[in-house]
């Protein structure tokens, strides 16, 4: 039998804990219930907020969704007013072009159309006897002229065609042949001034050189007039002159027909001379005789009928033309005199005790063959010159009647020879044989030396006579290498042959062969690429130089050496130090002449070097 199990713990024990044990259970379902309204309120807080901040992004939502409508409604819109402008732009176009394009395809294939079924038929014809093999000759000709016979049946409203194209041209074409060969006249410019004849020009040019003529007159008396205070309100002072064309055999020059043009534009008109200088008009005057002999007084203290080689002229153009002008636009020769001569002024020099004219030149520095022009008593260098006496050096020319002597000398100067060169295995590398002597030429340079107020302001050469051609050096280069010695072929990529100093006082051109890169004394010099060095020793002109034989038809020369590292024979490498800066030869300061060929022929080292 199993005992009975019974609870150790008393009753009243039990009660107690369970008490405590409910009021534990209150108090945690209180607080519960405390967060659990927290959360009411703090869901109900956020309801709220949410509900104001979903008022407000919906009402920024709406007012993006309209600003977004409207510029989509006016894009649309404009884009169809756009897209209506550009087709009904295209449209008016087409409507203009159409007529035009399909008359030009119709005019060329009016044109084309016979001469391509020409073809065509001469094609078959030529074809006719491969399909016609096993047919008799005269049988092959008969089915030929047929063919071409009702080819010109078929056809003959296209040839008619052509021939309406054809025809107008022969007769123009007819016209002018008979009105130039048969009644010897010519197609000339009929001008017109208000509906009435004036002339004939033979050339648009000419009329319109004549129309511009005319024009610069009337300005010129615009201007008289502006300058006396005058108000120009008169519209006849506008001529419009046309022309047409006509046949005739007698023209008129440009000067003439803006004579007419004046004459029949105008009542107020005068015989005068017009001044023009640089091309424009710019003064009236009826003195114009006396302004001629008043510019060639200008000149004659210049000039020197004696010597061929002196020849004077004005420095700008000046021409004096007679014709007829508006009498609002003559000045008085006065004034004429008076403007042309502007600014001038005479330079002298009052020789004081001990003079000479070879002191009077170191003085004032004119040349003796100015000081003899304007001074025709000064004979020679050491001519003595009393004290007191005014000796005039030169003249500060007007602006605008400034006088330019030109002087023709000439100079004999050398043609120096060209070296000509070819390779022999005969003998060993890099040995320059002479075969032929090379010798120097002369020419004879004719020079054009222009003086203003007694100054050089140009010296040009105008003529060049070869009195002696020169005589080439012909030469013969070793190609056999000796034992143990490699020839180098450059890479043709050249580097420059001085580091460090990029300054060039002087490129190839104007008879200079070589670039002159200046640089400090004694400066190394590389090998501007690889190759086998041809020659190495002393040039009467290059000093101490190499030259280098890239192999690959480029040569360069190095020369003005102070020193020479490399010899005759040697292959170097590109960048090797083959020698070193100075100024021997014909040099006046120390560089290296660096000078570039490519198959004989020099070429400029700033082609490879621009940036130098």
């Amino acid at each position: 039998m199993n005992p009975i199990q019974t609870d150790a713990t008393p009753k009243s024990e039990n009660l107690a804990g369970q008490s405590e044990s409910a009021e534990n259970v209150r108090f945690a379902h209180s607080s519960q219930e405390k967060k659990r309204n927290e959360n009411r309120r703090k869901a109900s807080r956020y309801m709220k907020d949410l509900q104001r901040r979903s008022v407000v992004g919906d009402m920024l939502y709406m007012v993006g969704f309209w600003v977004e409508y409207v510029f989509v409604c006016v894009g649309r819109r404009l884009g169809a007013v756009l897209h209506g402008v550009a087709d009904t732009a295209l449209n008016l176009l087409l409507i203009v072009l159409r007529p035009i394009l399909i008359g030009l395809i119709t005019l060329v294939e009016d044109l084309t159309g016979p001469f391509v079924r020409m073809a065509s038929g001469i094609r078959h014809i030529q074809a006719l006897p491969d399909t016609m093999e096993e047919s008799e000759a005269g049988t092959v000709r008969a089915a030929k002229a047929k063919y071409l016979a009702s080819g010109i049946r078929k056809y003959a409203i296209v040839v008619w065609n052509a021939i309406t194209y054809i025809l107008p041209a022969v007769a123009a074409a007819g016209l002018v042949v008979i009105v130039r060969g048969g009644l010897g006249l010519k197609f000339v410019l009929n001008v017109q001034v208000n509906g009435e004849n004036v002339g004939y020009v033979e050339s648009e040019q000419v009329f319109e050189s004549a129309r511009e003529d005319v024009q610069s007159r009337i300005n010129t008396a615009k201007r008289m007039l502006q300058n006396s205070g005058s108000d120009i309100t008169d519209t006849n002072w506008d001529v419009y002159p046309t022309y047409s064309l006509s046949i005739g055999n007698q023209t008129m020059t440009e000067s003439e027909i803006a004579n007419a043009i004046l004459r029949t534009a105008s009542d107020e008109i005068i015989n005068g001379t017009a001044v023009y200088v640089d091309d424009q008009l710019l003064y009236v005057t009826t003195e114009g005789d006396h302004l001629r002999t008043y510019l060639e007084n200008v000149k004659a203290p210049f000039e020197d009928a004696m010597d061929s080689s002196i020849y004077t002229a004005f420095a700008h153009s000046i021409r004096l033309v007679d014709g007829v002008y508006l009498q609002e636009s003559v000045s008085s020769y006065a004034d004429v005199i008076s403007a042309l001569s502007e600014g001038g002024g005479i330079h002298t020099y009052t020789a004081v005790e001990g003079d000479t004219v070879q002191s009077v030149i170191d003085t004032t520095g004119v040349n003796f063959d100015s000081l003899a022009q304007m001074n025709p008593d000064l004979l020679s260098l050491d001519q003595e010159i009393p004290e007191g006496t005014v000796i005039t050096t030169g003249a500060s020319s007007a602006e605008l009647i400034k006088v330019k002597v030109v002087r023709r000398d000439t100079e004999t100067v050398a043609i120096p020879f060209d070296t000509q060169n070819s390779e022999s295995d005969q003998y060993d590398f890099g040995k320059v044989v002479t075969v032929q002597e090379g010798v120097d030429g002369s020419e004879e340079i004719t020079y054009e030396t222009t003086m203003i107020d007694g100054a050089v302001t140009d010296r040009q050469a105008v003529a060049y006579n070869v009195l002696q051609a020169p005589t080439p050096e012909i030469t013969v280069t070793g190609t056999k290498l000796k034992n143990g010695m490699v020839a180098k072929v450059g890479s043709g990529s050249f580097i420059w042959p001085v580091p460090g100093y990029k300054y060039v006082s002087r490129w190839m051109g104007n008879g200079h062969r070589s670039a002159d890169i200046c640089a400090a004394y004694h400066t190394t010099i590389i090998a501007s690429d690889s190759g086998t060095v041809v020659a190495a020793g002393w040039h009467y002109s290059y000093g101490n130089y190499v030259e280098i034989d890239h192999g690959n038809g480029y040569r360069t020369l190095y020369g003005h050496m102070s020193e020479i590292a490399v010899t005759q024979g040697q292959a170097v490498s590109q960048g090797q130090t083959i020698g070193y800066v100075g100024s021997t030869g014909n040099s006046t300061g120390n560089h290296c002449h660096f000078e570039m060929q490519y198959n004989g022929a020099l070429f400029s080292a700033y082609t490879l070097f621009p940036g130098m």
